[in-house]
């Protein structure tokens, strides 16, 4: 597949552009479609990919270099990096581990009980490591460790159930939390570059966080459960707590205070991203600090950072190439949308944003569905904000774990196939169209985001 969509996209770019188009489209799509074959089938890593994007959009497209970098100046990748620092503050001072530990110390000698811990757990990192990967590789060592313990050796459902939640756990509450997912990111900046909207965590958390992350937090367990049922060969006994470090500490006063802003933006006004590159330069202070400004270069993967630049500025370059505006004519004449039927209108959008999705993995589709926004909301009769904001529930449709890298990832280290996670998400995405959409259409209509 990556063959061919590499083949396809040279073709496409090189092509001489037909009458009546403007001359960047066919290049702007060849690229485009090049670099959504290398996400997809992740044959180079995430960031090179990036980078390969912006080396043809330079020298393919037409574009301007203002318009191709347009991400290394945007709101999203300065979040994404402080929150990298971050990450890897909670990793290296043990915090995430300490946390890991002491939310599952005693549990019983129930099975779900012992996945609804993690799941929350997983889901309450969100908060203070801003990173499914990150969390990903931090508590899932620990957590199949204790499973052994139990019982869940490999082979087993149990080992399955406590992969899966500390994967989907990561991962689905993760999106209602503006900072602890690059989907989430991805739209900030996006929203940002092509639209000029800014979107606060305050407003974020309210509209999405009641609805998608609860509904998925309360709801995973009990699907994991179901999926792959398992008993518990003996009760946990609390675990022994080590002295707190100094780091530890001053993480702890970092973060809370990092919390704290986010939680408030909408008051001080004071952007999410530069709140969390604030804590990760303070994270790096010595002596204020919990690890060496020297892990910057050593401990820090900056690769997320360049995905995130790269990502925005494919759809800076689609916007400006005027492929967008092709896209959303094709698209939108086969749209079953009108105003005023905002239901079928949220459906509609929904269907299309799993297609895209598929194509794109969940953090590509943001952009796409960013470039089609103002023509959706000339459709429906929703606020451009709207439609940005409406679309969260899409990343809650994934089928198909090569969708969601940390979902791989887990699954890898586990050392366990994918035809288990493809299990667990297609029941994820059954309950999104059957639960979580409409509970998400009723809270988006109470709080006003349809009203034109």
């Amino acid at each position: 597949m990556a063959s061919a969509g590499c083949v396809a996209g040279l073709a496409l770019a090189l092509a001489p552009t037909p009458e009546g188009l403007s001359p960047g489209i066919l290049p702007t799509a060849g690229v485009v479609i090049l670099c959504i074959s290398l996400w997809a089938t992740a044959v180079v890593p995430e960031y090179l990919t990036a980078v390969i994007f912006c080396f043809l959009a330079v020298t393919l497209t037409g574009a301007p270099p203002e318009v191709v970098f347009t991400g290394f100046y945007s709101t999203a990748a300065w979040l994404v990096f402080g929150g990298l620092i971050v990450a890897a503050s909670v990793q290296t001072t043990g915090l995430g581990a300490r946390i890991a530990t002491v939310a599952v110390a005693y549990f019983g000698r129930s099975y779900r009980g012992f996945l609804w811990r993690i799941v929350l757990t997983a889901a309450l990192m969100g908060f203070i490591m801003p990173s499914n990967m990150g969390r990903v590789l931090v508590m899932l060592p620990i957590f199949l460790s204790m499973g052994e313990r139990l019982g869940f050796g490999p082979g087993t459902n149990g080992r399955t159930g406590v992969t899966l939640a500390v994967a989907a756990g990561s991962i689905f509450p993760s999106f209602g939390i503006l900072t602890a997912a690059v989907p989430n990111v991805v739209l900030l900046g996006a929203a940002e570059s092509i639209h000029g909207i800014e979107i606060t965590y305050g407003e974020y958390f309210l509209l999405n966080f009641p609805v998608i992350s609860m509904v998925n937090l309360v709801m995973l367990p009990f699907l994991l459960a179901a999926l792959f049922p398992d008993e518990l060969e003996s009760a946990s006994a609390p675990a022994a707590s080590a002295p707190w470090t100094a780091a530890e500490c001053n993480l702890v006063l970092i973060l809370a205070a990092a919390l704290a802003l986010w939680l408030t933006d909408q008051w001080h006004r004071t952007s999410p991203a530069w709140v969390a590159l604030g804590a990760g330069i303070l994270c790096l202070l010595p002596r204020v600090g919990c690890i060496p400004p020297t892990s910057l270069t050593g401990k820090v993967n900056l690769g997320p950072w360049l995905f995130i630049c790269g990502i925005i500025g494919m759809g800076s370059v689609v916007v400006h190439s005027g492929l967008g505006d092709l896209l959303a004519g094709w698209l939108l004449g086969r749209l079953p949308m009108q105003p005023g039927h905002d239901f079928s209108n949220l459906a509609a959008m929904s269907a299309v944003g799993m297609i895209i999705s598929i194509a794109t993995t969940v953090p590509g589709e943001p952009v796409i569905a960013a470039t089609l926004a103002r023509d959706i909301s000339a459709v429906s009769g929703w606020p451009i904000a709207t439609v940005l904001l409406a679309q969260t529930v899409n990343w809650s449709m994934v089928p198909f774990p090569y969708e969601l890298p940390p979902m791989v990832v887990a699954s890898r280290m586990a050392g366990m196939g994918t035809g288990q996670a493809t299990r667990l998400l297609l029941a994820l995405t059954l309950l999104a169209w059957m639960v979580t959409l409409p509970l998400h259409f009723v809270w988006l209509r109470h709080l006003g985001y349809f009203a034109g």
